[in-house]
């Protein structure tokens, strides 16, 4: 039998550019067109070598062409007729000695570049690609079974709704996609499992199905069941009519933006309320200044009187009265008519008189109940006072507070005060939650406030502790935002106060919305926030 003639070597699925000698290749067996070894070495009318699927590539531009190597005379027009096959040194470079293009992945054969095809044929280092969409592993030959069996891009199929997909996206497949998985109503309500494909039509009558609020167009986002929305219009009455008084607000400033407004949205019994709150927001805005005056004389008078103290002869005062109105009003019942005398002259005379009395009484009345009113206001706002130098502040609806800071409608929100001792320092935090100077837009500012107390004279200035301000985390870590600072005694911030409160003083960049409102944090829950301030009492004369 004959000898297999060089040409009919198959080499084409052999990695040339991976081919490693074990004797460095010599350079008359490199293709100067391709840079690689021969691969069935065609001789050009120069002597040089090329292969021959670069032979094209040489006499692209016709039958006559200049050689790769061009290095004499001989190398230039050259003629395709001149051109054939090397069988001399294509045994030689089938002859060289290789190694497995999978020495990388740990083959360490060698073998001829004649017989390393058949090699790489059966050799259990080759490397595959997984034919799984998906995946990008690759894979040695001898773990390619394997791997296709337990790889997580393999299909699969559901055995409840026939739909087939990844391996690995099996439990997404169960608890989002297939619609024959029995699941739960996702509002929490009453009815049974049900298969996904009937979630819909439940939804469609749901009792606990959240709803907009019907304020929505005013800036409420407030989302509930039905049951949730009616106690929401009952106890979020303030926050509605401070939401429309903004509405109203905004419309005058720009009466020809409120003519081109959507109104058409607004439902009927809502555009009704608005004529009369336009009407009654400035009534409310000065009612709200003339109680603001009677709470801060409440405030000073109430300095010299023990709370028990007045409560307690308001209402001795309020049972008296009451005793007296009753024991006229059964007088009167007794009385006979006509013209029976009195000490008041007649009957009718004396039933003047009563009138009278009772109407004088009625307006006592009333006068006592606006002033215990007003002192229950008080004492609510005495009672959350802090006599420790510690503060702990609870603000709500932090999303809705923010965008009104972007907006410019709040751009700070005040804390109540609080106190060093019962006669001691009088102070509040202050917050920017859309940033102050250079936090604006991008962190929440916090500040110390130093106020006029009534006891001022009595203390040292300027105000000299330290201050810590936090921003508490709400998770099981307690992993709490601080920073603290020592007052500057030169600065006009901590210098006895001649007016309600010095300037602020604090940290512009407390922390960034990024990190405050980041999911993975637990610095806000149920859109709150709780801030505090500690004040070192350590120096200070306990009064």
């Amino acid at each position: 039998m004959a000898a297999p003639s060089f040409r009919s070597v198959d080499l084409q699925s052999v990695d040339l550019s991976k081919l490693e000698f074990v004797k460095k290749l010599d350079a008359r067996y490199e293709c100067p067109v391709c840079k690689l070894v021969l691969i069935k070495p065609m001789q050009l009318g120069c002597g040089h070598h090329v292969c021959e699927k670069c032979l094209n590539k040489v006499f692209e531009k016709g039958d006559k062409a200049t050689c790769p190597i061009n290095d004499d005379e001989y190398c230039t027009d050259l003629s395709r007729n001149e051109v054939f096959p090397d069988a001399s040194v294509g045994r030689e470079i089938l002859n060289l000695k290789v190694y497995c293009t999978n020495k990388e992945h740990g083959c360490n054969h060698v073998d001829t570049l004649r017989k390393i095809q058949a090699h790489l044929s059966q050799c259990q280092y080759q490397v595959a690609k997984c034919p799984n969409a998906g995946c990008t592993e690759k894979i040695l030959k001898e773990n390619y079974d394997k791997h296709i069996k337990s790889c997580p891009y393999k299909r699969i199929k559901c055995p409840r709704c026939n739909q087939d997909f990844p391996k690995i996206k099996e439990k997404e497949h169960d608890e989002n996609e297939c619609l024959e998985v029995e699941i739960y109503c996702p509002y929490k309500c009453d009815a049974p499992k049900m298969k996904r494909r009937n979630l819909p039509q439940h939804l469609e009558t749901c009792a606990k199905r959240p709803d907009e609020c019907a304020y929505k167009f005013f800036g409420c986002n407030k989302m509930g069941s039905e049951l949730e929305l009616k106690e929401h219009m009952i106890n979020d009455v303030n926050k509605h009519v401070e939401l429309m008084a903004i509405y109203i607000s905004e419309r005058d400033k720009n009466p020809m933006a409120a003519q081109h407004a959507p109104v058409g949205n607004v439902p009927d019994d809502i555009k009704a309320k608005i004529s009369t709150l336009e009407n009654g927001i400035k009534d409310l805005k000065l009612k709200i200044v003339g109680l603001t005056e009677k709470v801060i004389t409440m405030e000073r008078k109430l300095a010299d009187l023990p709370r028990k103290t007045v409560l307690e002869q308001q209402a001795r005062d309020i049972v008296d009265i009451k005793d007296r109105v009753a024991t006229l009003t059964e007088q009167f019942r007794n009385m006979d008519g006509g013209a029976t005398i009195t000490r008041y002259g007649t009957l009718n005379d004396m039933a003047d008189a009563f009138t009278n009395q009772l109407a004088t009484q009625d307006r006592q009345l009333g006068n006592h109940d606006v002033r215990i009113a007003e002192m229950d206001l008080r004492f609510q706002i005495l009672e959350t006072a802090s006599y420790n130098g510690v503060i702990i502040w609870k603000i709500k609806d932090y999303m809705r507070r923010k965008q009104d800071a972007v907006n410019g409608r709040t751009l700070s929100l005040y804390s109540q005060p609080f106190y060093t001792s019962k006669y001691g320092y009088k102070m509040c935090v202050r917050t920017y939650l859309n940033g102050d100077g250079m936090g604006r837009n991008t962190h929440v500012s916090l500040f110390f406030v130093v106020m006029g107390g009534e006891f001022d004279a009595l203390l040292p200035w300027p105000f000299q502790q330290k201050v810590t301000l936090y921003i508490m985390d709400q998770g099981p870590g307690k992993r709490h935002l601080s920073d603290h600072f020592h007052p500057d005694a030169t600065s006009t911030s901590f210098r006895r106060p001649v007016s309600e409160m010095n300037v602020a003083s604090g940290c512009p960049l407390f922390v960034s919305h990024t990190v405050l409102e980041s999911n993975s944090n637990q610095y806000l829950k149920d859109d709150t926030l709780f801030i505090r301030c500690n004040v070192d009492l350590n120096g200070l004369d306990n009064f």
